[in-house]
């Protein structure tokens, strides 16, 4: 069985790929590309290739000299066994044709033409990617559009029930923080990861053609972790005894189970904390003549800095001295210009901030992330925060970042909530994302890429972030629709203080 952590292969992905993998992977030829990486994986590359031996010679001559092994082979030979991986998932992600996709909008939003398509297609307002030849969109294209696209909203033929009193709910919540200087509320929620029955099955039909009567699964959700906003966290119930519960300060917190599995079941949590939202202005006090250098460095595959954001960064803040202020430009200039878009797993794509400053659009992970580095490129600590977000609609995945100005301390930057508030024109609210957050959160990750404790050894579903759980099967990480997590509100309670 697998013993090495294969995500850690992950932090080698800008390391890049021989010259005719990258020409096949770019075309979208990626079976040709994935037996090209196997081909060059194969190889001895400490065998020399220059010789007589090399060129089907073998004459009489003095002892062939050492070969040393390429500077660099480690690295690129992870580069290819990551890059197979996100080549093998990346079609599932990409599964709609051209034709395919217009008739989701006909089926979606009244009065849809070819023509409208054909004029947002040249927008650039789709994410697409050729496929064995061939254009294929983006999974969630079309709730992508509808979602940043008011007169496509406005024309859906099945629109969803919105709730009126929302955006009134934010801004009261806002009006009472700036009052009091906080907010709390405590939040029940409730959490399972398992298989689908099928891939069950398969992993189980494949231990008994082995000899082997059970699969050994390894299962890991997030919980809260103890930080900043979090008090009071309670596990209430548990499916059945966890293996492990990670430290609460874990940079990526879980409650771990491992079993022998004949029967496929689930693996659940229940858990209540308290969460209180503290408001801050980055602009009202005056920062220290130092400030501190922590979390300011690059950490690959994505908190990189490239030239063109090296270039952004610098020109967002030329002329300015004050840190918050040039926090402040950079927020604005993430909320102000990246276009949300739901995206593909993360796993299949490659920096993440640079794509994103470049094509300016993302979803809030990807303006996060956009925030975090060309905060650090500018000196500023920046971090990453990530779990849950949690209102009395529902609960959803969500991401958000924190950044360090002397002497206030830490403070939040939700460049996605701020790009809403952006739309709706709103700019009290989004004026109240640089600094603040809400009561709706559970934070479950601090730290981005983190391994979990104990490490999972297969490729995660997302090797980056973990908001939902990930499952392990006889080594062999769990993605797509064999891994089935859920989550759901059990109680949310705004606290008067």
């Amino acid at each position: 069985m697998n013993t090495r952590d294969w995500n850690e292969t992950l932090c080698s992905l800008n390391v890049g790929l021989p010259d005719d993998v990258e020409r096949l992977k770019a075309a979208g030829y990626y079976e040709e590309a994935i037996a090209r990486i196997d081909a060059y994986l194969a190889e001895d590359w400490t065998m020399t290739q220059n010789s007589p031996y090399s060129q089907g010679l073998c004459p009489h001559m003095d002892v062939q000299p050492e070969n040393p092994t390429p500077h660099g082979v480690d690295v690129l030979r992870d580069a290819m066994i990551a890059q197979r991986e996100i080549m093998r998932r990346i079609p599932a992600e990409y599964t709609w044709s051209k034709a395919d996709a217009i008739a989701e909008m006909q089926r979606r939003v009244k009065d849809f033409t070819p023509e409208e398509f054909e004029m947002l297609d040249r927008e650039n307002r789709m994410d697409w990617r050729f496929v064995e030849g061939e254009r294929r969109y983006q999974n969630r294209f079309a709730s992508t559009l509808i979602a940043t696209h008011a007169d496509l909203a406005r024309r859906q033929i099945d629109p969803p029930a919105q709730p009126d009193s929302e955006k009134e709910r934010c801004r009261r919540l806002h009006e009472k923080m700036a009052e009091q200087g906080s907010a709390s509320a405590r939040i029940t929620l409730r959490a399972s990861v398992g298989m689908s029955d099928e891939a069950f099955a398969e992993a189980l039909a494949k231990a008994k053609a082995e000899g082997r009567s059970s699969v050994h699964v390894r299962a890991w959700l997030p919980i809260p972790a103890a930080c900043l906003s979090q008090s009071e966290i309670e596990l209430l119930d548990l499916t059945e005894p966890p293996a492990r519960i990670a430290d609460e300060n874990a940079p990526q917190r879980t409650v771990y189970w491992e079993a022998d599995l004949a029967e496929n079941r689930r693996f659940g949590v229940q858990y209540r904390y308290r969460e209180t939202a503290a408001y801050a202005d980055p602009l009202d006090f005056t920062p220290d003549a130092e400030q501190p250098t922590f979390d300011t460095g690059e950490e690959a595959p994505h908190i990189v800095f490239t030239p063109y954001l090296k270039a952004l960064a610098h020109q967002l803040t030329d002329g300015i001295t004050d840190p918050a202020e040039k926090a402040k430009r950079i927020y604005d200039y993430v909320t102000l210009n990246v276009r949300y878009h739901y995206q593909p797993a993360y796993f299949v794509q490659e920096c993440l901030p640079d794509h994103c400053a470049r094509d300016r659009r993302g979803d809030c992970g990807i303006m996060a992330l956009t925030f975090i580095t060309l905060c650090r490129i500018v000196g500023i600590p920046a971090q990453w925060q990530s779990g849950l977000s949690v209102s009395l609609t529902g609960v959803g995945c969500h991401d958000w970042a924190m950044f360090y100005i002397a002497p206030k301390g830490w403070m939040y930057a939700d460049c996605s909530f701020g790009a809403s508030m952006a739309r709706l024109g709103d700019e009290t609210m989004r004026r109240h994302y640089f600094g603040s957050l809400d009561t709706g959160r559970m934070v479950a990750n601090r730290a981005f890429e983190a391994p979990f404790d104990p490490p999972m050894t297969g490729f995660r579903s997302d090797p980056y972030d973990n908001q939902s759980g990930e499952c392990e099967v006889d080594g062999v990480g769990l993605y797509g629709d064999a891994l089935d997590t859920r989550k759901e509100l059990v109680d949310y309670e705004l606290l008067e203080e």
